[in-house]
């Protein structure tokens, strides 16, 4: 029976480490594979491996490495195939950073041929973890064969590995570590300790993944800022393949800002973050704040022109952006028991050279915007203007009569331009993604928006689209990887070919925490952004996030629209104070702009419950204690062991476990060996059909605490921390 469950858990273990390391490799290039098939096939694996293992020790992988080998053979096309598309996706991955060459680029592989090659490597693995785990019980092999396989997808790869096959994996670690400290002689024994020792792997585990769930991961950011300084250095000594972004933003002697002119996105590569001052924003309520700059009108395919504020025959100020904010206003004074929030924003200007742009709230009114700093009131919408606008009543929906611009955006020439052959292509892919063309605008766009922000990879360091190529369809088919400008490039080229008039918008993306509430909060180029506008008849302009939530600007509430739980802002160039002020812009009785009360009041919504956070406080502190006191207990434990088995009632056991005692002592001080008395007493109770006497018991165990002494004496500081209390001798 112990036996078996010796065999039970060393299959366990090995198992567990295959799935995982693997699973971490295979999670974080997002490998299509055939999961039932794989695990099966590592399953049976490892339980034949535990099995031989017990039967016949070391000898049972001899055993089987005939069977195993004939296996490999029995697919090794398949499995070279699989192998191909490996080292291609892994080798493309890391060409983005370094020279390194992409090994098979011409490679073809099925689901069915990459999950050979995985289950070939799984085996493989299992085969070496069985002599690691089951025969060693050494955390250093199991380390060394693991380690170089998880290792790979740490440094040079954006995508995270799930977190559970990395905890999983750790519990293996610690599991070793645990039992290898209380390694009894026996091997059914020490087989039968990794139960209690992966029991507490798993509660400790258990308890770091409560205090930090995967929600708090910073893999992301992490890799982005690491990759930005690494990229900014290497494109600066010359040595590594590195090619930068053009023309969003423009850097030019140290001086940042936008081309308002041209957006020349046909050669965007890396983008370098210098993390320069641009503003400081002042604002009396914490969230996350779109600041529009301006946006584009004109795109051929390889780059945007034509500044929004060129449309001939109507000026945009206020008469399509300030349509939101009047219809926000209305709403509050039909629906006061439910009014939109009303912040006040102070925006100062420090470090960005853009020329003719005033960054500016979405829904905002404007206050004091012709004098530096930039004042505004706005609105924080929980729910989508659009709702906010069906909901008024007739009388006040006259008011908001845009018939002649209507007309203007919703012709072939301005916001619906796009040229035939490109329209018809992202139809095809709108339509085989699920998007209904013929749906209502709104609609549409979400579709659209939920296409974006679940597509592809978002990297700050792409391929560069080639020259001969349409920049939205290489994204979308070829390259699948981009940052924002790539996003709502194609976005707003997607809802143009379904009819939907939109444009390419720029700005800043700014997130102000409840701390800094009423504080100045700086904006550098780190928070340039970019973003699609949507235009609803007599509605005005929308804004619309496209990219995924790995910008880390906090559009994570799975809503594309700018109408809840953010803060999101419109913005626009000004002539003179009456471009801001139509005549229908509502007054009150003595024909000022109305009043606006601002609410300082705390979000909720961004405060924890303080019951979790002492829970996680709790849970913190023990954990830190435990891992503090783990050796110490380790050592006591140890010692406890060794006294029970020094003063075992046969003396001959006795003295055999003390000969193997001090052997693993002589690891850590080769130099000087036992004298020939002490050895020859082991001898004689390993081989002789007598009991040693109880002198020669006491003989030899005075010599193993006089030894371990020696040791202790002759390391260091560290040396005996780790003798003591690691390996517990």
């Amino acid at each position: 029976m112990k036996s078996l469950l010796t065999a039970f858990g060393n299959f366990v273990l090995v198992l567990a480490a295959v799935t995982c390391t693997i699973g971490v490799l295979v999670t974080a290039f997002h490998f299509h594979l055939d999961d039932m098939m794989l695990f099966l096939i590592w399953l049976v694996a490892a339980l034949a491996m535990a099995i031989n293992v017990a039967i016949w020790r070391g000898k049972g992988l001899l055993v089987l490495l005939a069977p195993i080998l004939a296996l490999i053979l029995w697919r090794l096309p398949e499995i070279i195939e699989g192998a191909k598309w490996v080292l291609y996706v892994i080798t493309s991955e890391y060409s983005k950073w370094l020279f390194v060459p992409v090994l098979f680029s011409e490679s073809e592989a099925y689901a069915y041929d990459l999950t050979l090659f995985f289950a070939a490597l799984g085996i493989v693995l299992a085969f070496l973890l069985s002599f690691a785990i089951s025969l060693q019980r050494s955390t250093f092999l199991t380390i060394l064969f693991t380690a170089p396989i998880v290792c790979s997808t740490f440094v040079l790869v954006f995508i995270q590995p799930e977190p559970w096959f990395l905890l999983g994996l750790l519990a293996v670690y610690l599991t070793l570590l645990i039992s290898s400290g209380l390694q009894p002689d026996d091997f059914v024994k020490r087989g039968l300790l990794i139960f209690p020792a992966l029991a507490l792997s798993f509660v400790l585990m258990g308890a770091a993944y409560l205090v930090t769930p995967p929600g708090n991961f910073t893999r992301g950011e992490n890799m982005d800022t690491l990759d930005e300084q690494f990229r900014t250095i290497a494109s600066r000594l010359g040595i590594f393949n590195v090619k930068t972004g053009v023309g969003w933003p423009v850097i030019h002697d140290n001086r940042w800002g936008f081309d308002t002119n041209n957006v020349g996105i046909s050669g965007a590569g890396t983008r370098i973050i210098t993390d320069v001052s641009v503003m400081q924003v002042t604002a009396t309520h914490a969230g996350t704040f779109y600041l529009r700059g301006y946006s584009m009108q004109h795109f051929d395919g390889r780059e945007w022109t034509v500044n929004s504020e060129a449309l001939p025959d109507l000026h945009e100020d206020p008469l399509a952006r300030g349509i939101p904010a009047l219809i926000s206003r209305y709403y509050s004074w039909r629906f006061p028991n439910t009014p939109p929030r009303e912040v006040h924003m102070t925006i100062d200007i420090t470090g960005d050279v853009s020329r003719n742009i005033v960054y500016t709230p979405y829904f905002a009114f404007p206050f004091r915007w012709y004098t530096r700093p930039y004042e505004f009131h706005f609105f924080h919408l929980d729910e989508s203007v659009l709702v906010l606008y069906s909901r008024l009543p007739v009388e006040d929906l006259t008011r908001f009569d845009l018939t002649e611009f209507n007309g203007l955006v919703n012709s072939r020439d301005t916001y619906l331009q796009i040229n035939d052959s490109t329209a018809a292509e992202l139809r095809r892919i709108a339509v085989n993604a699920g998007i209904d063309p013929y749906a209502h605008r709104a609609v549409i766009s979400d579709q659209v928006a939920e296409f974006m922000v679940s597509f592809g990879r978002y990297t700050l360091s792409p391929f560069v689209i080639p020259e001969n190529e349409d920049f939205s369809l290489y994204f979308l088919q070829t390259s699948r990887q981009g940052y924002c400008i790539h996003y709502a490039t194609a976005a707003t080229q997607m809802l143009r070919a379904l009819g939907v008039p939109a444009r390419f918008t720029s700005g800043f993306v700014v997130t102000v925490p409840q701390a800094s509430v009423d504080l100045p909060v700086v904006v550098t180029d780190r928070n340039a952004h970019a973003w699609v506008e949507v235009y609803y008849d007599n509605t005005g302009w929308v804004p619309l996030e496209v990219t995924p939530p790995a910008t880390g600007f906090g559009i994570n509430d799975g809503r594309p629209h700018a109408d809840g739980g953010e803060f999101f802002m419109p913005g626009g160039i000004f002539d003179d104070e009456e471009d801001m002020f139509p005549d229908w812009w509502p007054e009150d009785e003595n024909g000022d702009l109305p009043a606006l009360e601002v609410d300082t009041g705390t979000n909720q919504d961004e405060t924890r419950s303080g019951a979790v956070v002492f829970l996680r406080g709790i849970i913190t502190g023990i954990l830190i204690v435990a891992v503090i006191m783990s050796p110490f207990l380790h050592r006591h434990l140890a010692k406890k062991y060794r006294r029970k088995r020094f003063a075992l009632e046969d003396t001959n056991a006795a003295a055999i476990f003390t000969w193997r005692y001090i052997a693993r002592l002589m690891r850590h001080r080769r130099w000087e060996g036992p004298p020939e008395e002490i050895e020859d007493i082991a001898l004689k109770a390993r081989f002789s059909l007598h009991r040693i006497s109880e002198a020669e018991r006491s003989a030899i165990v005075s010599f193993a605490a006089s030894y371990a002494e020696k040791v202790y004496q002759y390391r260091t500081p560290i040396g005996r921390f780790w003798v003591k209390y690691i390996r517990g001798l």
